[in-house]
């Protein structure tokens, strides 16, 4: 049952790119909070293509 996995492979990406679009839009942030929301970014980022890509390179089985 792979369909859990693959949903917060999505979710984590679309959590990234919110990060993202939120700090192009809110460019006042303080130092501090840019730089937790920016590798918050990444992470998710980061997660997200882990868990697709080796869905794709594994099949559905795996």
């Amino acid at each position: 049952m792979r369909f859990p996995f693959t949903f917060m492979g999505v979710l984590a990406l679309a959590i990234g790119l919110w990060v993202g679009l939120y700090l192009a839009v809110h460019p006042t942030l303080d130092p501090a909070s840019r730089g937790l929301a920016a590798a918050t970014a990444v992470v998710c980022f980061g997660f997200g293509l882990y868990v697709l890509v080796r869905r794709l390179r594994r099949g559905p089985e795996h």
